[in-house]
């Protein structure tokens, strides 16, 4: 289960510096509903565990 973390961020740049990942990796996590907005807030939780996830498979997988 995720854990609920929310961030509040000013811009699309700076949610990608906290999750380490580029604009275009964050508009695909909003549309597949892994990474929601809460008014401000951002619950990054779900999107973290889903990058590390996919992080791990592409070292598996090589």
């Amino acid at each position: 289960m995720a854990d609920h973390e929310e961030v509040v961020v000013a811009d699309a740049q700076e949610l990608g510096s906290v999750l380490g990942c580029s604009e275009d990796v964050l508009a695909d996590l909003q549309n597949s509903g892994v990474l929601a907005p809460y008014g401000e807030a951002w619950n990054v939780g779900p999107a973290r565990e889903y990058l590390r996830d996919a992080a791990w498979a592409d070292e598996v997988w090589y």
